[in-house]
């Protein structure tokens, strides 16, 4: 991958969890009902399309993100990083698209608007089984995906394993706090994203040009018990 290119993955891997921290901070109270949630985003739209936008800019720096972990595997695993990537490249477009929704719920919010009939299609929306379907499929598919990537980080020395497993953690918890409705659950997940994603991306920042990106080499010692045990 060129350096420029490589500096720009890593920049992202950062940016897209800070921004969707930031994006979480700003949410405001979910709710459960359609009704409740038609009516919060009346009481804070303001907050609501700020949490929509930075929502947006996280997931379209998420996606590079997914080809920057594909292709730190791809060197070494190419048929388990084609399938573990495309499987997260998949849920993350999903997950794009599903985030670009979230405009649509502002609007129904605006001022004028019929909250009954909003809150109908909501339900309507949320509830159909054409939606549910190509989400649940996405949210599977990043999950899987993620932790395929994230072992094989692990396994090829590429990241420690907290870092590694961190990644699909925090999609994991983001997905939860958004089912439970749970603000707190929401906020932490992008936490552990930035600190996990976060921290492969600054080593890739770190880097000097035309070095490999093998963010965890062994040390010495383990060199040379290596080169006693290797077969002759």
């Amino acid at each position: 991958m060129p350096n420029q290119i490589r500096k720009a993955v890593g920049a992202a891997m950062i940016l897209s969890p800070l921004l969707g921290l930031v994006s979480a901070v700003a949410l405001p109270a979910l709710r459960a009902s359609a009704n409740g949630k038609v009516a919060e985003i009346a009481r804070h739209s303001d907050r609501w399309y700020l949490y929509a936008l930075l929502g947006i800019a996280s997931m379209a720096l998420f996606v590079p993100s997914v080809v920057g972990l594909t292709s730190m595997v791809a060197g070494r695993l190419p048929r388990l990083s084609l399938v573990g990537g495309g499987l997260a490249l998949l849920g993350a477009l999903v997950a794009t698209g599903d985030a670009t929704t979230e405009l649509m719920y502002w609007q129904m919010g605006a001022r004028g608007a019929d909250r009954a009939q909003m809150a109908a299609l909501a339900e309507r929306y949320e509830n159909a089984a054409g939606t549910t379907l190509v989400f649940a499929v996405g949210g599977f598919a990043l999950i899987i995906g993620l932790l395929i990537l994230g072992v094989a980080l692990w396994r090829l020395r590429l990241a420690p394993a907290w870092a590694a497993i961190g990644v699909p953690v925090g999609v994991i918890v983001n997905i939860v706090g958004f089912s439970s409705n749970s603000n707190a659950l929401v906020i932490a997940s992008n936490v552990v994203l930035l600190a996990a994603l976060g921290w492969i991306g600054a080593q890739w920042l770190s880097e000097p040009e035309g070095r490999s990106r093998h963010v965890l080499q062994p040390d010495e010692a383990s060199r040379r018990i290596t080169a006693r045990t290797a077969p002759r």
